[in-house]
């Protein structure tokens, strides 16, 4: 089994070996930015040097600890959401741009990850013919497997054209692993488009090429940047082979300890709890959303952020409530 450290070693190494530098992964609080709460993506620590401020080096790479709570109330009962995770992520500061993103993440995935090609769709803007042509005719993908899609699914920040906020943003191109048709609706023409299940997203290429104005006009950028981020836990479990990112090597234990403790405690409840002592998939449903919260809270302490009635604390303060009730 490939485990989670070692394919966050394989992605650091292979982008070492493309002149990239590998900076180590920042706070969860971010510094000298009063406009995040938390780290919530790869790129926060380099928002300078995306703008062309402090420019020390043109090619990075990182595995960057986040925190989101956008998506709180799904943590436990999909695959996938999570509130703390590490985002792996390269970058470019005006030097390379979609040609090379494109053609390095597929052979990360191909030839260092061993991943089948024909079980890899991709997805572009939808008119972004640049993108969709490097897929097509440099890769190699097949077109049937390219999905073309609008600003809400493929522009980065989501809608930024039409809906804003101004300032640098840029189409981008999703990676998705395909499960398989045995998998999800079953539908001849499912297609990433479809969230039966089927398709999982793993990395996402953004190419931050435009300045949004105050008019709503997209400006070129003087110099266009690379913006990735790829789950770390997402891509561990495809690698791993199981169904949900709390099967994987560095959940599972968390998890199956919760959830004994969880059953021994039903045991000795009241009779009104024999529905939950039948339903395994209540148990494992709380136990993930525990084992989250638990990985949030424990690095947020450890980066300065305790539990209070303010801000980043009344945060932490919340996971450990949700994790109680």
């Amino acid at each position: 089994m490939m485990t989670t450290d070692h394919i966050r070693r394989l992605f650091l190494e292979f982008f070492k070996s493309k002149n990239h530098k590998i900076v180590a992964s920042d706070s969860l609080v971010p510094k000298d930015d009063p406009t995040l709460l938390f780290t919530g993506a790869g790129m926060n620590q380099f928002k300078e040097m995306f703008l062309g401020r402090n420019v020390t080096y043109r090619r990075a790479a990182s595995s960057q600890k986040c925190l989101r709570t956008g998506d709180l109330n799904n943590v436990g009962k999909t695959s996938g959401h999570h509130t703390f995770f590490e985002m792996l992520g390269n970058f470019s500061f005006g030097d390379y741009f979609k040609a090379e993103a494109i053609a390095w993440a597929w052979e990360f995935f191909t030839a260092v990850l061993k991943i089948p090609e024909n079980m890899l769709w991709v997805s572009v803007y939808k008119d972004d013919k640049e993108a969709y042509s490097i897929w097509k005719d440099s890769i190699k993908v097949a077109p049937a497997r390219i999905v073309a899609l609008g600003e809400k699914d493929n522009f980065w920040p989501s809608e930024a054209p039409s809906k804003g906020p101004n300032g640098p943003c840029g189409p981008c191109s999703e990676i998705f692993y395909d499960y398989g048709p045995a998998v999800g609706c079953g539908n001849t023409g499912c297609s990433p488009i479809c969230d039966c299940g089927r398709f999982v997203e793993v990395w996402n290429l953004v190419f931050t090429q435009f300045d949004r104005q105050p008019d709503g006009s997209l400006k070129a950028l003087p110099n266009k940047n690379i913006d990735t981020g790829m789950g770390l836990e997402r891509i561990a479990s495809v690698m791993q082979g199981v169904k949900t990112n709390f099967e994987i090597d560095i959940f599972k234990p968390i998890v199956e300890t919760i959830e004994a403790y969880s059953v021994e405690r039903i045991a000795y409840s009241d009779k009104k709890s024999n529905a939950i002592r039948n339903t395994q998939y209540a148990i494992r449903s709380k136990a993930s959303a525990i084992a989250d919260h638990i990985r949030a809270v424990t690095f947020c302490i450890a980066d300065g952020v305790m539990p209070s009635n303010d801000e980043r604390g009344y945060v932490v303060r919340k996971l450990i409530r949700r994790s109680m009730s």
